[in-house]
């Protein structure tokens, strides 16, 4: 099937308009739904599963324009699929070519004849050897794509199906540029971790939360030992370095739902849900142990740095509100500043 196209109303059979009137509700459900998530990775984790659950597959993956220096796509999730973290495709893909001038899903053969001999992604069709290729666009920009595979019981997409994919891929377009451009705005820049304010927003919610659930709640306050000494000698380019270092270390020491912010300067704060102060304590020195070990080439010298982190749980007992929580967490990280850094300690 190379095209699909919009049917009239009186060339429709009673049971076509009864799924038709099936498939409308299903999407105003869809798009209300997406429409009320802004938390990035939750949207997109409830896609691919809408395109599961809907299409009856077994496998789909996404991928996102995340790099506004060109029009490559890098891999951002999937499910069912392998695919390694560092695939893209690129601009100069025929793939990407042909989008540019037709915005229409993409079919078997179709995705074939662009991706499997083209030099850019002919390993990439080798992995997915997609059923069909879904653009997601706003504002004539293509934002990202949505790969599937051929369906669990091996029946062909229907006509019917690709115009509500094509309507479903609307929906969402416009539900991933609004995430992803909240997104950008609660994100340090420079980091990748949230920014203070946005912080501040999330620990009160959790507080409620952990009030609410009775679940455990610990924060942690973790600062870079000497770096002031490392900006006066190296310059602050340099030290720029190893702030993003240090985030990239906490990104991969955290867990998923964990919310890491970069709190001022060379200060960083983690608030971790669900968590009593046994476990973060555990999160809290594989930290610093990882920041410890890590070595930066700047200027020729091979420069190290470590951490002090103080932790406190929420007691709420002691913490009226959440400035009370960040002062007991903040007194910790004080004293093992004054202890001679590079240790945790908790707040009792």
């Amino acid at each position: 099937m190379s095209e699909f196209r919009d049917y009239t109303l009186a060339e429709l059979e009673r049971a076509d308009l009864e799924k038709m009137v099936f498939d409308l509700q299903n999407l105003i459900e869809i798009a209300l739904s997406l429409s009320s998530n802004l938390e990035f990775d939750s949207l997109v984790e409830s896609l691919l599963y809408i395109c599961i659950g809907q299409m009856l597959v077994d496998k789909v993956a996404l991928f996102l324009h995340v790099n506004f220096e060109n029009d490559d796509l890098s891999s951002f999730m999937s499910r069912g699929y392998i695919i390694p973290p560092e695939n893209k495709i690129s601009e100069k893909s025929a793939l990407l070519i042909h989008l540019k001038n037709n915005w229409k899903i993409i079919n078997a053969e179709q995705a074939r004849e662009l991706m499997a001999d083209d030099p850019y992604t002919s390993e990439l069709y080798k992995l997915l050897v997609p059923e069909i290729v879904i653009p997601l666009r706003s504002k004539n920009t293509l934002n990202g794509l949505i790969f599937m595979s051929k369906k669990i019981m091996d029946t062909p997409y229907t006509e019917q199906e690709f115009i509500f994919l094509d309507k479903l891929a609307k929906f969402a377009s416009i539900a991933v540029e609004n995430s992803r451009l909240y997104r950008m705005a609660t994100l340090d820049r420079m980091t990748g971790l949230f920014i203070h304010h946005y912080f501040q927003e999330r620990l009160a919610e959790e507080i409620k939360r952990a009030e609410r659930t009775e679940n455990p709640l610990t924060l942690l306050m973790a600062d870079l030992d000497h770096f002031k000494e490392v900006n006066d000698r190296y310059g602050h380019p340099q030290g720029d370095i190893i702030l993003k270092g240090t985030a990239n270390i906490i990104h991969q020491n955290i867990r998923s739902f964990d919310i890491p912010s970069r709190y001022g300067g060379e200060e960083f704060a983690i608030i971790l849900a669900d968590t009593d102060i046994e476990a973060a304590e555990h999160i809290a020195a594989r930290l610093r142990k990882r920041v410890e070990e890590a070595t930066y080439l700047i200027d020729n010298d091979e420069v190290r740095i470590t951490i002090s982190i103080g932790i406190a749980q929420f007691d709420s007992h002691k913490d009226m509100t959440s400035k009370d929580l960040i002062k007991r967490a903040d007194t910790a990280l004080y004293s093992a500043k004054s202890q001679g850094r590079n240790r945790v300690i908790r707040s009792e």
